[in-house]
Protein backbone atom coordinates (compact mmCIF):
# COMPACT_ATOMS: atom_id res chain seq x y z
CA UNK A 1 0.00 0.00 0.00
CA UNK A 2 1.48 3.83 -0.91
CA UNK A 3 1.91 5.67 1.48
CA UNK A 4 -0.01 8.82 0.92
CA UNK A 5 1.95 12.05 -0.06
CA UNK A 6 0.58 14.43 3.02
CA UNK A 7 2.29 11.48 5.44
CA UNK A 8 5.53 11.63 3.53
CA UNK A 9 5.60 15.50 3.75
CA UNK A 10 4.63 15.54 7.40
CA UNK A 11 7.72 12.76 7.75
CA UNK A 12 10.19 14.77 5.83
CA UNK A 13 9.19 17.55 8.08
CA UNK A 14 10.43 15.66 11.18
CA UNK A 15 14.00 17.33 12.05
CA UNK A 16 15.33 14.27 13.06
CA UNK A 17 14.26 12.21 9.35
CA UNK A 18 15.03 15.18 7.65
CA UNK A 19 18.51 15.83 8.17
CA UNK A 20 18.96 12.14 8.04
CA UNK A 21 17.73 12.50 4.76
CA UNK A 22 19.93 15.83 3.55
CA UNK A 23 22.82 14.27 5.29
CA UNK A 24 22.30 10.90 2.49
CA UNK A 25 22.16 13.12 -0.66
CA UNK A 26 25.36 15.21 0.58
CA UNK A 27 27.44 12.97 -1.05
CA UNK A 28 25.90 13.57 -4.49
CA UNK A 29 26.06 16.97 -4.13
CA UNK A 30 29.61 16.48 -3.29
CA UNK A 31 29.69 14.44 -6.41
CA UNK A 32 27.93 17.17 -8.78
CA UNK A 33 30.26 19.58 -7.56
CA UNK A 34 33.27 17.65 -8.27
CA UNK A 35 31.68 16.80 -11.90
CA UNK A 36 31.05 20.86 -12.57
CA UNK A 37 34.56 21.23 -13.35
CA UNK A 38 33.78 19.12 -16.65
CA UNK A 39 31.20 21.39 -17.78
CA UNK A 40 32.78 22.84 -21.33
CA UNK A 41 29.97 25.63 -22.35
CA UNK A 42 30.48 28.93 -19.98
CA UNK A 43 27.00 30.00 -21.12
CA UNK A 44 25.69 26.72 -19.63
CA UNK A 45 27.40 27.32 -16.66
CA UNK A 46 26.57 30.86 -16.00
CA UNK A 47 22.89 29.69 -16.47
CA UNK A 48 22.82 26.87 -14.25
CA UNK A 49 25.51 27.84 -11.81
CA UNK A 50 22.92 29.74 -9.52
CA UNK A 51 20.38 27.96 -9.40
CA UNK A 52 22.50 24.85 -8.32
CA UNK A 53 24.10 27.16 -5.36
CA UNK A 54 20.76 28.58 -4.35
CA UNK A 55 19.36 24.48 -3.86
CA UNK A 56 22.60 23.50 -2.06
CA UNK A 57 22.54 26.83 0.10
CA UNK A 58 18.87 25.78 1.02
CA UNK A 59 19.46 22.21 1.65
CA UNK A 60 22.38 23.68 4.11
CA UNK A 61 20.83 25.83 5.95
CA UNK A 62 18.61 23.29 7.17
CA UNK A 63 21.28 21.19 8.16
CA UNK A 64 24.15 23.22 8.90
CA UNK A 65 26.40 20.50 10.29
CA UNK A 66 26.61 19.13 6.72
CA UNK A 67 29.99 19.85 6.22
CA UNK A 68 29.70 18.19 2.00
CA UNK A 69 27.34 21.33 1.54
CA UNK A 70 29.50 23.60 3.32
CA UNK A 71 32.09 22.83 1.76
CA UNK A 72 30.64 22.98 -2.56
CA UNK A 73 29.17 26.29 -1.16
CA UNK A 74 32.24 27.75 -0.42
CA UNK A 75 33.76 26.46 -3.89
CA UNK A 76 30.38 27.01 -5.88
CA UNK A 77 30.45 30.67 -4.82
CA UNK A 78 33.91 31.70 -5.34
CA UNK A 79 33.59 29.98 -8.83
CA UNK A 80 30.93 31.46 -9.93
CA UNK A 81 32.22 34.92 -9.37
CA UNK A 82 35.58 33.99 -10.90
CA UNK A 83 34.48 32.62 -13.68
CA UNK A 84 31.45 34.38 -14.29
CA UNK A 85 31.33 37.80 -12.52
CA UNK A 86 35.16 38.61 -13.30
CA UNK A 87 35.16 37.33 -16.56
CA UNK A 88 32.06 39.71 -17.13
CA UNK A 89 34.12 42.56 -15.31
CA UNK A 90 36.98 41.64 -17.83
CA UNK A 91 34.41 42.96 -20.93
CA UNK A 92 33.28 46.08 -19.04
CA UNK A 93 36.81 47.46 -18.09
CA UNK A 94 38.09 46.92 -21.75
CA UNK A 95 34.87 48.22 -23.29
CA UNK A 96 35.23 50.94 -21.27
CA UNK A 97 32.11 50.88 -19.73
CA UNK A 98 30.60 52.04 -16.75
CA UNK A 99 28.50 49.30 -15.13
CA UNK A 100 29.37 48.67 -11.89
CA UNK A 101 26.89 45.67 -11.66
CA UNK A 102 29.36 42.71 -12.40
CA UNK A 103 32.19 44.23 -10.06
CA UNK A 104 29.17 44.58 -7.36
CA UNK A 105 28.40 40.77 -8.22
CA UNK A 106 31.31 39.81 -7.48
CA UNK A 107 32.15 41.37 -4.23
CA UNK A 108 28.77 40.21 -3.12
CA UNK A 109 29.20 36.07 -4.61
CA UNK A 110 32.99 36.78 -2.95
CA UNK A 111 31.76 37.74 0.05
CA UNK A 112 29.45 34.72 0.61
CA UNK A 113 32.41 32.50 -0.06
CA UNK A 114 34.78 33.65 2.46
CA UNK A 115 31.95 33.72 4.95
CA UNK A 116 31.13 30.19 4.04
CA UNK A 117 34.87 29.51 4.15
CA UNK A 118 35.05 30.90 8.14
CA UNK A 119 32.03 29.20 8.85
CA UNK A 120 33.65 26.17 7.76
CA UNK A 121 37.09 26.85 9.68
CA UNK A 122 35.25 27.37 12.72
CA UNK A 123 33.83 24.26 13.01
CA UNK A 124 37.49 22.62 12.50
CA UNK A 125 38.44 24.98 15.56
CA UNK A 126 39.87 28.09 13.39
CA UNK A 127 38.26 31.06 14.50
CA UNK A 128 38.11 34.27 12.38
CA UNK A 129 39.96 35.83 15.63
CA UNK A 130 42.89 33.22 15.66
CA UNK A 131 43.36 34.02 11.70
CA UNK A 132 43.25 37.96 12.65
CA UNK A 133 45.32 37.76 15.31
CA UNK A 134 47.72 34.73 15.86
CA UNK A 135 51.57 34.81 14.21
CA UNK A 136 52.41 32.89 10.56
CA UNK A 137 54.08 30.56 12.95
CA UNK A 138 50.95 29.88 15.57
CA UNK A 139 48.91 30.28 12.77
CA UNK A 140 50.40 26.80 10.35
CA UNK A 141 50.13 25.13 13.86
CA UNK A 142 47.14 25.76 14.11
CA UNK A 143 46.35 24.47 10.55
CA UNK A 144 49.03 21.43 11.28
CA UNK A 145 47.15 20.75 14.20
CA UNK A 146 43.32 20.74 12.43
CA UNK A 147 43.03 20.59 9.34
CA UNK A 148 43.95 17.33 6.78
CA UNK A 149 43.18 16.62 3.11
CA UNK A 150 39.72 16.76 3.47
CA UNK A 151 39.96 20.56 4.33
CA UNK A 152 42.77 21.61 1.53
CA UNK A 153 39.61 22.88 -1.37
CA UNK A 154 38.10 25.10 1.58
CA UNK A 155 40.98 26.64 2.50
CA UNK A 156 42.37 27.32 -1.61
CA UNK A 157 38.49 28.63 -2.61
CA UNK A 158 38.43 30.83 1.06
CA UNK A 159 41.91 32.16 0.35
CA UNK A 160 40.69 33.22 -3.79
CA UNK A 161 37.81 34.65 -2.20
CA UNK A 162 39.55 36.69 0.37
CA UNK A 163 42.07 37.28 -2.20
CA UNK A 164 39.97 38.20 -4.91
CA UNK A 165 37.90 40.53 -2.54
CA UNK A 166 41.04 42.59 -1.64
CA UNK A 167 41.85 42.99 -5.03
CA UNK A 168 38.46 44.59 -5.78
CA UNK A 169 38.75 46.83 -3.23
CA UNK A 170 41.66 48.13 -2.92
CA UNK A 171 40.78 51.19 -1.70
CA UNK A 172 40.19 49.30 1.42
CA UNK A 173 43.33 49.89 3.69
CA UNK A 174 42.05 47.57 6.40
CA UNK A 175 41.41 44.74 3.90
CA UNK A 176 44.11 45.10 1.76
CA UNK A 177 46.18 44.83 5.20
CA UNK A 178 45.43 41.30 5.03
CA UNK A 179 47.39 39.92 2.35
CA UNK A 180 50.20 38.06 4.34
CA UNK A 181 47.30 36.19 6.29
CA UNK A 182 45.64 35.39 2.76
CA UNK A 183 49.57 34.00 1.32
CA UNK A 184 49.69 32.12 4.70
CA UNK A 185 46.48 30.18 3.57
CA UNK A 186 48.33 29.29 0.18
CA UNK A 187 51.54 28.78 1.89
CA UNK A 188 50.07 26.23 3.99
CA UNK A 189 48.16 24.36 1.53
CA UNK A 190 49.97 24.30 -1.42
CA UNK A 191 53.16 22.94 0.94
CA UNK A 192 50.18 20.27 1.36
CA UNK A 193 49.65 19.56 -1.93
CA UNK A 194 51.24 21.51 -4.48
CA UNK A 195 48.58 20.09 -7.57
CA UNK A 196 45.78 20.73 -4.98
CA UNK A 197 42.68 21.99 -7.10
CA UNK A 198 44.48 21.31 -10.66
CA UNK A 199 47.26 24.30 -10.74
CA UNK A 200 45.77 26.60 -8.18
CA UNK A 201 48.64 27.14 -6.58
CA UNK A 202 50.63 27.53 -9.84
CA UNK A 203 47.98 30.33 -10.64
CA UNK A 204 48.17 32.25 -7.19
CA UNK A 205 51.56 32.85 -6.73
CA UNK A 206 52.68 34.19 -10.35
CA UNK A 207 49.43 36.38 -10.37
CA UNK A 208 50.71 37.55 -6.93
CA UNK A 209 54.46 38.31 -7.65
CA UNK A 210 53.28 39.41 -11.14
CA UNK A 211 50.44 41.68 -10.95
CA UNK A 212 51.82 43.76 -7.82
CA UNK A 213 54.36 46.96 -8.72
CA UNK A 214 57.67 46.47 -6.98
CA UNK A 215 56.91 49.63 -5.07
CA UNK A 216 54.50 46.91 -3.09
CA UNK A 217 56.84 43.86 -3.17
CA UNK A 218 55.92 42.85 -6.28
CA UNK A 219 58.09 40.51 -8.77
CA UNK A 220 56.90 41.08 -12.46
CA UNK A 221 59.76 38.97 -13.90
CA UNK A 222 59.76 36.22 -10.97
CA UNK A 223 55.82 36.10 -11.79
CA UNK A 224 56.26 36.05 -15.55
CA UNK A 225 58.58 33.03 -15.13
CA UNK A 226 56.36 31.27 -12.64
CA UNK A 227 53.70 31.95 -15.49
CA UNK A 228 55.74 30.22 -17.77
CA UNK A 229 56.57 27.26 -15.40
CA UNK A 230 53.10 26.45 -14.92
CA UNK A 231 52.03 26.39 -18.47
CA UNK A 232 54.48 23.69 -18.94
CA UNK A 233 53.44 21.83 -16.22
CA UNK A 234 49.79 21.88 -16.79
CA UNK A 235 49.39 22.46 -20.61
CA UNK A 236 45.62 21.39 -20.97
CA UNK A 237 45.14 24.01 -18.26
CA UNK A 238 43.99 27.02 -20.61
CA UNK A 239 43.54 29.30 -17.81
CA UNK A 240 46.62 29.68 -16.81
CA UNK A 241 48.08 30.96 -20.21
CA UNK A 242 44.80 33.11 -19.94
CA UNK A 243 46.09 34.50 -16.92
CA UNK A 244 49.41 35.68 -18.28
CA UNK A 245 47.54 36.97 -21.08
CA UNK A 246 45.56 39.17 -18.94
CA UNK A 247 47.98 39.79 -15.66
CA UNK A 248 51.39 40.53 -17.52
CA UNK A 249 50.78 41.35 -21.17
CA UNK A 250 48.02 43.58 -21.46
CA UNK A 251 49.29 45.69 -18.76
CA UNK A 252 52.54 46.19 -20.33
CA UNK A 253 50.06 46.51 -23.70
CA UNK A 254 53.26 43.80 -24.91
CA UNK A 255 50.95 43.32 -28.46
CA UNK A 256 53.69 41.65 -30.30
CA UNK A 257 53.78 38.73 -27.26
CA UNK A 258 50.02 39.00 -27.33
CA UNK A 259 49.74 37.99 -30.76
CA UNK A 260 52.08 35.08 -30.19
CA UNK A 261 49.89 33.81 -27.28
CA UNK A 262 46.78 34.33 -29.11
CA UNK A 263 47.70 32.45 -32.10
CA UNK A 264 48.68 29.09 -29.34
CA UNK A 265 45.36 29.70 -27.59
CA UNK A 266 43.46 29.60 -30.97
CA UNK A 267 44.82 26.46 -31.66
CA UNK A 268 44.57 24.87 -28.69
CA UNK A 269 40.87 26.03 -28.00
CA UNK A 270 40.17 24.35 -31.66
CA UNK A 271 42.06 20.97 -30.17
CA UNK A 272 40.08 21.19 -26.75
CA UNK A 273 36.78 21.91 -28.79
CA UNK A 274 36.92 19.42 -31.16
CA UNK A 275 33.84 20.12 -33.29
CA UNK A 276 35.12 17.62 -36.67
CA UNK A 277 33.72 14.56 -35.70
CA UNK A 278 33.43 12.97 -38.78
CA UNK A 279 33.73 9.66 -37.31
CA UNK A 280 31.49 10.63 -34.10
CA UNK A 281 34.27 10.14 -31.89
CA UNK A 282 36.08 12.77 -30.11
CA UNK A 283 39.72 12.65 -31.18
CA UNK A 284 40.62 15.41 -29.37
CA UNK A 285 43.92 15.53 -26.85
CA UNK A 286 42.30 17.45 -24.42
CA UNK A 287 39.35 14.12 -23.55
CA UNK A 288 41.81 12.52 -20.87
CA UNK A 289 41.80 15.87 -19.34
CA UNK A 290 38.33 16.86 -18.73
CA UNK A 291 38.76 18.09 -15.31
CA UNK A 292 39.99 21.03 -16.84
CA UNK A 293 37.14 21.94 -18.91
CA UNK A 294 35.14 24.53 -16.92
CA UNK A 295 38.90 26.15 -16.85
CA UNK A 296 39.02 25.95 -20.22
CA UNK A 297 36.02 27.55 -20.87
CA UNK A 298 36.55 30.38 -18.87
CA UNK A 299 39.70 31.12 -20.26
CA UNK A 300 38.00 30.46 -24.31
CA UNK A 301 35.31 33.36 -22.72
CA UNK A 302 37.82 35.72 -21.51
CA UNK A 303 39.86 35.48 -25.05
CA UNK A 304 36.82 36.05 -27.10
CA UNK A 305 36.22 39.11 -24.91
CA UNK A 306 39.95 40.56 -25.30
CA UNK A 307 39.39 39.74 -29.13
CA UNK A 308 36.89 41.77 -29.08
CA UNK A 309 38.47 44.80 -27.42
CA UNK A 310 41.43 44.43 -28.99
CA UNK A 311 41.68 47.33 -30.84
CA UNK A 312 40.73 49.39 -27.83
CA UNK A 313 43.72 47.43 -25.73
CA UNK A 314 46.92 47.91 -28.22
Amino acid sequence: MRMPYLLLLLLFSCGTIQKMGLRSVGPLFKNAGDLSVRERDWNFFKASAPGNLKVSELLYLQDTENEVLLRSLVKGYAGYAFGVSETLMLGDELSGSESTENRREAIVMYTRSLDYGFDYLEKQGIKRNDVLTFSEDDLLKKFDHELNEEDYSVVVYTAQAWASLINLQKDNMNLISHIPKVKIFFDWVCRKDPKVELGVCSIFFAQYEGSRPKMLGGNPEKGRILYEEAMLKYPKNLLIRMGYIQNMLLPAFDKELYEKEARILTEEFAKWEDLNRDDLQNHSTYRVKEDYNLFNAIAKKRFEIIEKNKSKIF
